[in-house]
């Protein structure tokens, strides 16, 4: 679930093109545009000292079999893994999206695009550690809600622009958002 998503450089959101213009400049060419999948370097939001800080960050945890990445948590269970516990306390990422792919169940496995019906970017809410001299992340998934359910029967955990900063500065607002019901989507063929 939730293995790939779009980022557009291509944006009328404000603070995304800011996001996008201050990572370009400290990290030029770095961070990918389009479509997102596992071990792809993209554009992220983490709070350091109090701040909201755009970093790089690449898609996956190295996995327990060699060349295997986790790639999702279960917001349900990860206070609970080893491998989430820590970062859910103290490590928590956030991933500016213009939208998230996933395959239908039909024969032919279409492909759709999820988005926010009256917002251009979605928050993605993730988990994130430093390995090596890279910062990783994992998306954070729930339970699909009905706009989610007849493709997939897992979401990832997306935040309202207004979640953003509670989300990674707040213990007790990150659980809020991870118990609270997924908005509604659309589903886009891809």
């Amino acid at each position: 679930m939730c293995g790939r998503y779009n980022f557009s450089s291509y944006t009328t959101d404000e603070k995304l093109s800011a996001l996008i213009r201050l990572l370009e400049r400290r990290f030029p060419g770095v961070c990918k545009t389009g479509e997102i999948g596992p071990g792809d370097t993209a554009p992220a939001v983490i709070c350091r000292q109090g701040k909201l800080v755009p970093v790089p960050a690449v898609f996956g945890f190295p996995g327990f079999r060699q060349g295997r990445l986790l790639i999702n948590a279960r917001s349900e269970t990860a206070a609970e893994k080893p491998a989430f516990a820590g970062s859910l306390r103290q490590r928590r990422i956030i991933l500016p999206a213009s939208g998230f792919y996933e395959w239908g169940r039909d024969a032919a496995h279409t492909k759709y695009l999820f988005q926010l019906a009256e917002q251009r970017t979605v928050y993605l809410c993730g988990l994130y550690r430093q390995i090596g001299e890279e910062l990783r992340f994992v998306i954070l998934t729930r339970a699909a809600n009905a706009s989610m359910l007849a493709t997939h029967d897992r979401m990832p955990v997306i935040a309202a622009e207004d979640e953003v900063r509670p989300y990674l500065t707040d213990a007790d607002a990150a659980a809020a958002l991870l118990a609270a019901p997924g908005p509604e989507l659309l589903r886009l063929p891809a």
